[in-house]
């Protein structure tokens, strides 16, 4: 999620928001064995480079854009989302996000037809949230898909974190959308995060019971983040 001030600064004026109102503004470039996209190798188990721009507002507004290399079809390389939205403290340890993301991909003529947009909102009560995904066109298939996910943060250590987190997904069109199954599938996650060297390092396992072949397999995946802050 990702790209330069160039992209961003121009969408704002669109939003109708002042660069003088700018909170935050930074990129994050993460380095991956593997791209899991709910559970799902989408570069083939093979490694991915993720930069990405994010702007963050004091009053909780936030614009962003996210790249990654991809390998799930032939011709298709490159992956670029964008999204926006709002996050706000609801008091007594209870917080909301909402907002919209579009999904965009490239490579050749044909890979802009995997192109989709998507709503979610994320409801978070100290160390728990619940997020749900909602696309009426899931991945171009013409069919909608709702995702619903439970996430849990422990603090191990002062400097080392576990996320244990599960999620549904559901096609609401078989016919178009995991047709070879009753169109649902399980997947979790769980993954250890530290700082080191200025960076984030995460280690995680995914597993799915999807059945489809080479597809939500066992997967064990490595990670480093690094985050800079342009203002």
């Amino acid at each position: 999620m990702r790209i330069t001030k160039q992209f961003v600064l121009p969408g704002l004026f669109m939003l109708g928001v002042s660069p003088v109102a700018l909170a935050d503004l930074s990129s994050t470039v993460t380095l991956s064995s593997n791209y899991l996209f709910n559970g799902i190798t989408l570069t083939e188990d093979d490694p991915a480079l993720q930069p990405s721009l994010d702007w963050v507002s004091d009053s909780g507004w936030y614009l962003g854009t996210w790249g990654s290399n991809v390998s799930f079809v032939e011709n298709t390389d490159r992956e670029i989302d964008f999204y926006t939205g709002y996050y706000t403290d609801l008091g007594n340890n209870w917080a909301l996000d909402l907002g919209v993301a579009h999904y965009t991909y490239y490579g050749s003529s044909d890979s802009s037809a995997f192109d989709y947009p998507e709503a979610y909102i994320k409801v978070s009560y100290e160390n728990t949230k619940l997020s749900y995904w909602y696309a009426k066109d899931y991945f171009g298939a013409g069919g909608g898909h709702y995702i619903v996910m439970l996430t849990q943060t422990v603090q191990l250590t002062e400097g080392l974190t576990l996320i244990l987190s599960g999620d549904r997904s559901t096609s609401t069109d078989t016919n178009k959308f995991l047709r070879d199954n009753d169109g649902t599938y399980h997947h979790w996650r769980v993954a250890l995060i530290s700082e080191w060297l200025g960076a984030k390092w995460t280690a995680a396992f995914d597993d799915t019971d999807l059945e489809l072949d080479d597809l939500g397999e066992p997967t064990f995946s490595l990670s480093v983040a690094k985050t800079f802050n342009w203002l």
